[in-house]
C-alpha cells in the first residue's frame, strides 16, 4: 500500500492548508490515520473492521494527537529537481540479483532487452525502491517489503545504491521521496488495466485514471471506510430513556399512593351499589352472606342441591285408571264368553260352512266333474246337482255364521289387548314398589308372583271385588291403595317441576352477584397491593436503580466524547472522497493537448479524418475521456466507446508521457511497457519518444524483451543522439543463480556497422549493412514522400508474387522526387544527389548484386570494388543525415 500512503500523504498535507479552514478535531483525525496507516489499511469495511479499529484509535489517542501538519518530504517543483540524469546503480542482493552488480547510466538512453525472468523487472524495482523508498508491487500483493526484496539465495536483500548527476555535473546520492519521483514509472500492467477497465461498463469507469497513474491502491483504501461509525459511538439517551421511564412510572406510583383515601372510598360506593342492586335493604357484607361459602353455605349452596336432586318420574298411575282397566279387561272378557256361547249352539253349521269353503275352493281346479265322485258336471252323465253351485248358495245362506266367528276374533284380540294394559300399569306399580323397597309387602310379593304376560282371566280373584272378603286375603283394595300414593308422588313431582324454574331464575341472579363480588373484592385487593408496592417502589428507587442512575451518568460522558468523534468523522471522509474525487483533475490539469499530440504521433499510419482535433480528459471521477476526430471535429465522443484496445492502450501511455512532460521529470522508466502495446502502433511510439525532440531533455530507460524493438530503436535514432545510448543484454543464469548480465553491447545499426566493416576493408560485410541501411532509408524516404503527397510510385517486378529488386525501388523513389517539378522542399537536392550517385553503380556491378540479393558465401568470387563500396556506404551517411520524419 505504499502508493496509497503516498496519496493519504498529499492529502494530509492537502487538508491543513490555511484557506481551507478545517477544524482541529478534523486535522487531528488525519494525522492520526496517517500514523497509524499500516494498520487501518490492513482493515476493510466488511463487518465495520475499520471502523471498529478507527474508534478504538481515536477514543484512546486522538486526544493526544497533534493538529498540527505532519513534516513531508519536499516535492520537486518544476525546473527544480536535485539531479538530471542518473549516473550509476549497483544492487543485488536484491529480489533476483543474489550478488552486487553495477549498472552505467550516465547516457540519456539506456536499453536492456532479455528474455522473461532473465532480471529486467529485478532491475527496474531496483530503480522503483532507490527512487520511491517502495515496491508497489509488494504493497498490492501485501507482502512484507523485506520479504518481497529478499534474494532467496542469498537470504538477505541489500538497499539498492543509485547515484545521479545534478545540476553542475557532480556525482550526487539519489534520496527516495515518493512523491517526487512516482510519475517516472511507466509500467506494463498500468497500461493492461488502464485498457481492461476501459471495457467495463460506464458505470464502473470510475478508478480508470487511478490505474493509469498506480492510484488504484489509494481508491481501495478511500472505498474500505463506512460510510459512518455511528454504530461504535455512544450517540442516542438510551439508558437516560430507560431511567426516564422508569421516573415517570415512579411518578405514577405517588399519584396511586397521593389517591390512596379515594380509592378506596370509591370502593365502597361501589359495594353499597351492588349491594342495592339486588335488593333495596341489602348491604354488600348481606349479599356474601346470602351467597355463602364452601365453609359457611347459604341460600345458593341450598338452591344447588335443590336442583341438583334428581326429582321422581311421572308414572301416570291413579286408583280411577287401575280401576278402569280391570272394568275394561272384565267387560271384554264376557264379551268373549257370549259369542263363543252363540257359536256353540250353531256348532253343526260351522261344519257346513268349512264344507262349502272347500268345496268352492276346488272349482278352479276340478271344475268341470264333481270333486267328490269325480261325475262329469254336463252331458250325457251327468250330477243331479252342481255340487259348486250348491256350495255358493250354503255359504250365503251362512253369512250370519261367518259374522259371528269374525266377532269372536275381535273381542279375544281386544280383551288380550285390554289384559296387556292392565298388567303394565301393575308393572308400572311394581316399579314405584321397588323404588320404595317395599318388595316384602303383600303387594309386593303379588306383584312378584304376576307373571310378565299372564294368560286366561288371572284377574278374577281381585276383580271383582267380593262383598265380604276373607281379612287376610290379598284383596283388589290393596293396589288401589299403593295407587293413590303413586298419585300423590306424581303430584308432589309436579309441584316440584312448577317451582325449579323459579329456583333456577334465583340461584342464576346469585351467581351473577357472586361473580361481581369476586371481581370486586379482587379490585379492591389490587388497589391496595398496588399502594403498597407503590410505597416499597418509591422507597427503594434510588437503591434499585442505582446501577441505571450511574449508567445513564457513564452515557452522558461517552455522548460528550463521541459527539465529536462522530462529526470529525464525517467531516473527515466528506474531505477525503472529495479529494479523491478531485485528484483525476489535478492530475489531468493541463495534459490535454501534449497528450493528444503525442496519440497523434503514435498513430502516425491513421489516415488524417481518424487522428484527434481535440482531447478532453475528465477533471472529476464522473466525467468521461472525450475526444474529437479531425474528420469531423465539432463532434465530442466518449473516448473508451469509440477507440479499439490498441488505440487506448497509446491514449494511455500517451496520457503517462504528457503527465512527465508537465512536471520535466528528468527520467522515464519505461517497464516493460512497450510490450503492452500492439505491433501496429509499436514504430508510432518509437519515432515519438526516441526520433523526435519531445524527449530530448529526458532521461529514457527502456526494458523489453523484443530484440527487434531494440534493435529498431537503435537503427531509427538520428546520427546525433547514436552516441548516447547503451544497450545492456539479460541472460538467464548458469547454476550461480546471478543473472548474466553484459554491457557495451555493439550497436546494431546497420549504417555504422557497414561503415566499421568498411573500415575493416571488409567489403563484404560493409555491403551486407549497406543493403539493410539502403532498405531502412528507402522505407523512410518513402514514407516521408508519401506525407507530402508523393506517396504513389510505379515499380517493375520480376514475376508474379515477387519482392521488387532494392534498385528498382530506390529508381522508382529517384523519379518520383526528380519528376515533382512543383514540389520544393530542403532535403529535395541532397536526396536526388544521394539516389543519383547510388544508382550511378551499374545495375551489373557485383556491388549491385550484393546490395539486391544480400552477400553470401561464395567460391571463387571476385573482390569487389572498393571505391563504390565507399560510395556506398558514404552515401548511406549522408542519406541518414536528412531528417526525414514524416510531414518534415
Amino acid at each position: 500500500m505504499a502508493s496509497a500512503k503516498q496519496d493519504f500523504e498529499r492529502f494530509v498535507e492537502w487538508l491543513h492548508l490555511q484557506e481551507k479552514n478545517i477544524p482541529s478535531e478534523v486535522r487531528r483525525l488525519a494525522n492520526l490515520s496517517l500514523a497509524n496507516f499500516d494498520s487501518l489499511a490492513a482493515t476493510s469495511r466488511n463487518r465495520s473492521q475499520r471502523s471498529i479499529y478507527l474508534v478504538d484509535l481515536i477514543r484512546a489517542t486522538l486526544a493526544l494527537t497533534s493538529d498540527a501538519p505532519p513534516a513531508f518530504q519536499a516535492v520537486a517543483a518544476n525546473g527544480a529537481w536535485p539531479w538530471k540524469r542518473l549516473r550509476h546503480l549497483t544492487l543485488g542482493p536484491f529480489r533476483g540479483f543474489r550478488n552486487p552488480e553495477p549498472f552505467d547510466l550516465q547516457k540519456p538512453i539506456i536499453l536492456f532487452y532479455g528474455p522473461n525472468g532473465s532480471g529486467k523487472t529485478s532491475f527496474c524495482e531496483s530503480l522503483e525502491y532507490a527512487l520511491l523508498g517502495e515496491v508497489e508491487e509488494a504493497g498490492s500483493k501485501r507482502i512484507d517489503a523485506k520479504t518481497y526484496l529478499t534474494n532467496s539465495h542469498a537470504q538477505r536483500f541489500v538497499p539498492p545504491i543509485l547515484k545521479a548527476t545534478d545540476q553542475q555535473g557532480r556525482e550526487v546520492d539519489v534520496v527516495s521521496n515518493a512523491e517526487t519521483y512516482r510519475f517516472c514509472f511507466i509500467e506494463k500492467n498500468r497500461i493492461d488495466a488502464f485498457s481492461r477497465i476501459a471495457a467495463r461498463p460506464a458505470g464502473q469507469r470510475s478508478e480508470l485514471i487511478a490505474t493509469l497513474f498506480g492510484m488504484d491502491q489509494f481508491n481501495e483504501f478511500v472505498a474500505h471506510f463506512n460510510e459512518t461509525v455511528d454504530r461504535q459511538l455512544v450517540l442516542e439517551v438510551d439508558k437516560q430513556v430507560v431511567l426516564t421511564a422508569r421516573r415517570d412510572a415512579l411518578a405514577t406510583d405517588q399519584v396511586t399512593v397521593d389517591g390512596e383515601a379515594k380509592a378506596l372510598q370509591d370502593l365502597v360506593n361501589e359495594e353499597v351499589q351492588l349491594g342495592q342492586t339486588h335488593s333495596a335493604e341489602m348491604t354488600y357484607a348481606g349479599l356474601k352472606q346470602l351467597i355463602g361459602s364452601a365453609d359457611a353455605p347459604c341460600r345458593l349452596q341450598e338452591l344447588e342441591g335443590i336442583l341438583n336432586a334428581v326429582p321422581p318420574g311421572n308414572i301416570g298411575l291413579t286408583r280411577p285408571g287401575l280401576l278402569q282397566a280391570f272394568e275394561k279387561v272384565h267387560k271384554l272378557h264376557g264379551l268373549v264368553g257370549e259369542v263363543s256361547a252363540a257359536l256353540a249352539e250353531r256348532s253343526s253349521q260351522v261344519s257346513f260352512k268349512d264344507l262349502y269353503t272347500s268345496v268352492s275352493a276346488l272349482q278352479e281346479a276340478e271344475g268341470d266333474h264333481c270333486p267328490a265322485c269325480n261325475t262329469p258336471l254336463e252331458g250325457p252323465i251327468h250330477v243331479v246337482t252342481n255340487p259348486y253351485e250348491k256350495a255358493k248358495a250354503g255359504l250365503a245362506q251362512l253369512k250370519d255364521l261367518g259374522d259371528l266367528q269374525e266377532s269372536l276374533r275381535t273381542r279375544q284380540s281386544e280383551a288380550a289387548t285390554a289384559s296387556r294394559e292392565l298388567r303394565q300399569l301393575l308393572a308400572d306399580m311394581s316399579k314405584f314398589i321397588v323404588a320404595l323397597q317395599e318388595q316384602d309387602t303383600s303387594v309386593g310379593r303379588y306383584l312378584a308372583d304376576l307373571a310378565i304376560e299372564p294368560a286366561g282371566d288371572w284377574w278374577t280373584n281381585l276383580y271383582p271385588a267380593q262383598l265380604d272378603p276373607n281379612p287376610e286375603a290379598f284383596v283388589l283394595e290393596h293396589l288401589l291403595i299403593v295407587a293413590d300414593r303413586v298419585a300423590e308422588q306424581d303430584a308432589a313431582s309436579l309441584l316440584a317441576q312448577q317451582e325449579r324454574q323459579k329456583h333456577i331464575e334465583e340461584r342464576d341472579g346469585l351467581n351473577r352477584f357472586q361473580l361481581l363480588i369476586q371481581a370486586h373484592d379482587l379490585k379492591r385487593q389490587q388497589c391496595v397491593d398496588s399502594i403498597a408496592e407503590a410505597r416499597t417502589r418509591i422507597a427503594a428507587f434510588d437503591v434499585t436503580n442505582a446501577e441505571l442512575i450511574e449508567q445513564v451518568a457513564q452515557e452522558k460522558r461517552n455522548i460528550e466524547r463521541d459527539a465529536p468523534i462522530k462529526a470529525a468523522y464525517d467531516l473527515f471522509l466528506t474531505e477525503l472522497r472529495d479529494y479523491r474525487d478531485k485528484l483525476p483533475g489535478s492530475l489531468l490539469a493541463g495534459l490535454n493537448e501534449t497528450a493528444m499530440n503525442l496519440y497523434n504521433e503514435f498513430n502516425r499510419n491513421d489516415l488524417d479524418v481518424d487522428k484527434l482535433a481535440a482531447l478532453h480528459l475528465p477533471l472529476t471521477g464522473d466525467e468521461k475521456i472525450e475526444i474529437a476526430f479531425r474528420g469531423n471535429p465539432e463532434a465530442r465522443v466518449d473516448a473508451l466507446h469509440i477507440l479499439s484496445e490498441g488505440h487506448i492502450r497509446c491514449l494511455g501511455l500517451a496520457i503517462l508521457l504528457a503527465k512527465a512532460q508537465s512536471i520535466e521529470s528528468p527520467l522515464v522508466v519505461f517497464d516493460d511497457a512497450i510490450n503492452a502495446i500492439d505491433h501496429d502502433h509499436r514504430g508510432g511510439i518509437r519515432e515519438a519518444i526516441f526520433e523526435s525532440d519531445n524527449f530530448l531533455q529526458m532521461q529514457l530507460i527502456v526494458t523489453c524483451h523484443s530484440n527487434e524493438f531494440i534493435k529498431d530503436i537503435q537503427q531509427h535514432l538520428p546520427p546525433k543522439r547514436r552516441g548516447d545510448c547503451t544497450v545492456y543484454l539479460f541472460r538467464h543464469h548458469t547454476g550461480d543463480y546471478q543473472p548474466r548480465v553484459r554491457g557495451n553491447i555493439p550497436t546494431k545499426n546497420y549504417i555504422v556497422k557497414a561503415r566499421a566493416a568498411k573500415d575493416e576493408l571488409d567489403d563484404r560485410a560493409a555491403l551486407a549493412s549497406a543493403r539493410q541501411a539502403l532498405e531502412m532509408l528507402s522505407e523512410k524516404m518513402w514514407r516521408w514522400l508519401a506525407s507530402h503527397d508523393l506517396g504513389m510510385i510505379g515499380l517493375q517486378l520480376p514475376g508474379v508474387g515477387a519482392e521488387p529488386s532494392l534498385r528498382n525501388l530506390c529508381d522508382a523513389l529517384f523519379k518520383k522526387l526528380n519528376e515533382a517539378a512543383t514540389f520544393n522542399h530542403a532535403n529535395k537536392t541532397p536526396l536526388l544527389v544521394a539516389f543519383r550517385r547510388i544508382l550511378g553503380i551499374p545495375a551489373t556491378n557485383l556491388v549491385w548484386t550484393y546490395l539486391n540479393k544480400g552477400t553470401h558465401e561464395e567460391a571463387d568470387r571476385d573482390d569487389f570494388d572498393a571505391e563504390w563500396v565507399e560510395d556506398v556506404v558514404h552515401t548511406l551517411e549522408e542519406l541518414d543525415d536528412i531528417d526525414l520524419r514524416p510531414g518534415r
